[in-house]
């Protein structure tokens, strides 16, 4: 019925005067508590609902003239619910004599649908989750650009954005969180629209390409200088900290710059000169800009033909794992391998891994490939099951992709260990430092749940990040692997030796192995090994080599020691294993801690004051360690490891160096005496044990290895 219709309804005489409305209309125009409508209700407008009363009398004045009016589209102000949009139809009332006895105006309230149109249409034209401009509207201005450049000398600059590791931040804090961040980064990038100095009537413009891909637009560039001003400009937008639910973020990103001034340029063809640039960006290591040059597109075409080929590489069998030795710095003996990746093309032979293994993170193609690498990597170690002296397992370290850190990959790796009947210690996994530092909570509890299979956990390439020690405390690891551009400075650079000399006493404190990479000289050996690095690999001792080259290797007894060091040598295994520690301290209260502690965890303890005392004591005792301090009244500790090192009765002895003052150099002179560990004081219970057990049990595999 009229009365209880939602629809607004209102007549009039023959005159005009509004003569009746019913609750919907009264409500609308702010009449609601009024009782009868004057015949006049005009009058009355100016003190109740002036804009609603005239926009309604002049619909009601043209159908009484006899106008046509159906669903006629109007905007009406309500005083009670603002501006609506209404779909207006009025028809003249006529009598059966042929007299005009006034009008009715129905009106229907389109606001929702109005409001939904407007959105249907947005989204064709924009971005939903930005509100950017939608790529075909980013076209067009680019068209129109073009077309204003054969005026002048100036250029119209494109450049291609891509945020580097969204894909990570995305699965810390969840797809919602990630939608915030793109949100942010589109306002960024029109914020430095709007600061660009351009003239009026620009038509600077950036659009988002879909993922964490944008396009921004620049009008009147005068130079490459002044585009790689405007990529600077995002740049710092990007990286000014943003605010996501309870964390903050600095996002980088690679950048493309392509800018022409021939207006004959294929707007298409500009764009992609801008994506192939920021591809070399972000190939370069992401959170910097390149400008595009012509042999880019060389690059580019290569890049898509390994791209093609890398699709069908693991089908055709194309791929080979090879094994580069890792070699004890205590007697040069093989420890263990790397698995490292080969790709074996049919017609282009041997390709590089830095040249296919970035494709294969973007493409997602290291998810099998990693698989694959696991699956050979197993199949070799169950040969090599009993490869080493004692029937013990080859360690083999294997690389992990940032990629492969998904839902699944300890379940995936324990699949295919356990299939292959292997002893999951036998496999040692390597994370890079950038990718613990970029999500730690991510890698925390992927890491956690690879250590719980039983595998070993390396960091590779140490020193490269942003990461310290202290920090790296957080991890579940047990070896530290330091990077080839700290090494190849050892014998020339005095600051690298200092680095290298604390990296290796902090990481020995944590319980970890220390590994050097990229060893290429008998120089750098001899450095390493008077630091007291655990383990090295390099071209100095072995390239990377077949599966049948390394069973080959293992078969032979003794030992290989690739480094060119006698690894003949014997020893009994039980007198390692009695547990006996001396220590040497003239402070009452340090011998006291020390004792306590490793008494606690097993040990029998002896305690001397001196240097003296320690030798007279040793010879009873028969110590598997010595704990000894630096400075000692009379004759020095360093003194004393001398002399215990020069008795081939104490070779089995593992020495413990303790100091209260760090010095690079006298560490470099602990380890030269062939000292275990250098620790500094004071020390917690726990690390001394740690570092004591950590050390009797190296010098013990030694000894296990090099035995006949």
């Amino acid at each position: 019925m009229v009365s209880t219709s939602e629809d607004l309804v209102i007549a009039c005489d023959s005159e005009g005067r509004i003569t009746w409305a019913n609750p919907a209309m009264r409500r609308f125009a702010g009449l609601s508590g009024v009782g009868r409508l004057p015949r006049a209700w005009a009058a009355h407008a100016g003190a109740v609902a002036d804009g609603t009363v005239a926009g309604v009398a002049e619909l009601l004045k043209r159908a009484l003239a006899g106008e046509r009016m159906i669903n006629i589209e109007v905007s009406l102000e309500s005083s009670t619910v603002g501006w609506r949009s209404l779909a207006a139809s009025g028809q003249r009332l006529v009598r059966s004599d042929g007299a005009i006895r006034g009008a009715v105006l129905v009106c229907h309230d389109i606001t929702s649908e109005k409001a939904l149109e407007t959105r249907l249409s947005l989204r064709g034209r924009h971005d939903p989750l930005t509100r950017l401009p939608h790529r075909d509207l980013f076209g067009d201005n680019l068209q129109i650009l073009l077309g204003r450049v054969s005026g002048n000398q100036r250029a119209v600059a494109v450049l291609a954005i891509n945020l580097d590791h969204f894909s990570h931040i995305s699965s810390r804090l969840g797809k919602d969180a990630g939608e915030r961040v793109l949100v942010q980064v589109g306002q960024r990038l029109n914020d430095t629209l709007r600061t660009h100095e351009s003239g009026s009537g620009t038509l600077n413009i950036a659009t988002r390409l879909g993922g964490d891909q944008f396009l921004v637009l620049y009008e009147d560039v005068a130079d490459q200088a002044a585009a790689e001003r405007a990529a600077g400009r995002i740049h710092a937008a990007l990286r000014a900290p943003m605010k996501v639910e309870a964390t903050t973020l600095s996002i980088t990103a690679g950048i493309g710059i392509a800018l022409t001034a021939d207006p004959s340029k294929n707007p298409g063809a500009l764009i992609l000169e801008a994506q192939t640039a920021m591809r070399v960006a972000k190939r370069l290591g992401g959170d910097r800009h390149e400008c595009f040059v012509p042999a880019m597109e060389t690059q580019l075409q290569a890049r898509i033909d390994n791209a093609e080929a890398l699709n069908q590489a693991l089908d055709r069998g194309e791929f080979r794992v090879v094994y580069q030795p890792k070699v004890s710095l205590l007697t040069d003996a093989v420890s263990g391998v790397e698995a490292l990746l080969r790709w074996q093309h049919p017609v282009r032979g041997e390709i590089q891994p830095m040249d296919f293994i970035p494709l294969a993170e973007e493409s997602g193609l290291i998810i099998p490939m990693g698989r694959w690498v696991m699956e050979q990597v197993c199949r070799d170690a169950a040969q090599w099951a009993t490869a080493l002296p004692g029937g013990l397992p080859l360690p083999i370290a294997v690389n992990v992709s940032a990629r492969q850190f998904e839902p699944g990959l300890a379940e995936t790796f324990n699949t295919i260990i356990e299939q292959c009947g292997i002893d999951p210690q036998t496999i040692c996994l390597e994370v890079t430092e950038s990718m613990l530092m970029l999500d730690a909570e991510l890698a925390v509890a992927t890491l956690r749940k690879l250590k719980a299979l039983g595998t070993r956990i390396s960091v590779d390439d140490f020193g490269t990040g942003f990461s310290s020690l202290a920090y790296l405390k957080r991890f579940p690891l047990d070896e530290l692997k330091i990077d080839k551009s700290f090494v190849d400075g050892l014998g020339t650079d005095p600051d690298a030796i200092a680095i290298v000399a604390v990296v290796m006493g902090m990481a020995h404190a944590l319980d970890l192995s220390v590994v050097a990479e990229g060893v290429e000289t008998a120089d750098q050996v001899t450095c390493l090994r008077n630091l007291g690095c655990d383990e090295a690999q390099g071209y100095h001792f072995a390239r990377p080599m077949a599966a049948d080259a390394i069973t080959g290797l293992l078969a032979a007894r003794p030992p290989v020691a690739l480094g060119g060091h006698d690894a003949s040598a014997s020893v009994i295994m039980a007198r390692l294993s009695s547990g006996k520690v001396l220590v040497v301290d003239d402070a009452p209260d340090v011998r006291g801690l020390a004792r306590a502690s490793l008494a606690a965890a097993g040990f029998e303890v002896r305690e001397a004051g001196s240097g003296e005392e320690a030798l007279a004591l040793a010879p009873h005792f028969g110590p598997d360690c010595v704990v000894l301090d630096v400075i000692l009244p009379g004759m020095s500790g360093l003194e004393v490891c001398r002399i215990l090192r020069g008795d081939p009765a104490h070779d089995t002895t593992t020495i413990v160096m303790l100091t209260s003052a760090a010095d690079p150099a006298e560490k470099v002179r602990a380890f030269s005496l062939r000292a275990d560990d250098y620790m500094v004081k004071p020390f917690s219970p726990r690390d001394l044990v740690s570092r004591v057990t950590a050390s009797i049990r190296r010098r013990a595999e030694m000894f296990a290895t090099i035995a006949p």
